[in-house]
């Protein structure tokens, strides 16, 4: 059994990876609705990674919470509305940006089993409630991710996409 040292170690790992993903994919996003999805999730990631550091530092589980006021699907239907009457044209989505949803949707599923697995080896309730948001965060970033690649992937459009998107619950 790991420590809980270890174990937090390998998820800060986790979240630099993902923000660094994130950022690449944003930066390689043709249409500004796909770059702000993948700017939200960077953001969401940064949250994760800052828990992390505050518990090696000693400040416990008893605070995690200031970090989870909103949920990635409350993030991105915010920054959808924000940026909503700007994008008025359909941009394609290209192959490259269908790949990096894939690896997103790989890398969020992997996420969700490293820390449902390490919710079984939990005990403390804390640490248990902590896990249980990170699971919940990590399954909507996926599927987020899985509407938009099948969205994308039927159409072609970031536009049309947009138009059903996750701001009528789509």
């Amino acid at each position: 059994m790991k420590s809980l040292r270890q174990v937090i170690n390998v998820a800060i790992k986790m979240e630099k990876d993902g923000i660094d993903f994130y950022k690449k994919a944003a930066d390689r996003t043709s249409h500004p609705l796909g770059r702000e999805m993948f700017l939200s999730f960077m953001r969401d990631e940064e949250r994760h990674l800052n828990v992390f550091k505050e518990i090696l530092a000693d400040f416990g589980f008893s605070n995690f919470e200031k970090y989870f006021d909103k949920t990635p699907r409350e993030e991105i239907k915010t920054v959808f509305s924000q940026v909503k009457d700007e994008i008025k044209k359909e941009v394609a989505a290209s192959p490259g940006e269908l790949e990096v949803l894939e690896v997103g949707m790989k890398m969020e599923e992997e996420s969700v089993h490293f820390y449902q697995n390490w919710l079984g080896e939990v005990s403390d309730e804390k640490e248990e409630k902590l896990l249980e948001r990170l699971v919940l965060e990590e399954k909507e970033h996926y599927k987020i991710l899985e509407n938009t690649h099948s969205f994308l992937k039927d159409s072609g459009k970031w536009f049309l996409w947009e138009e059903k998107a996750l701001i009528d619950g789509g």
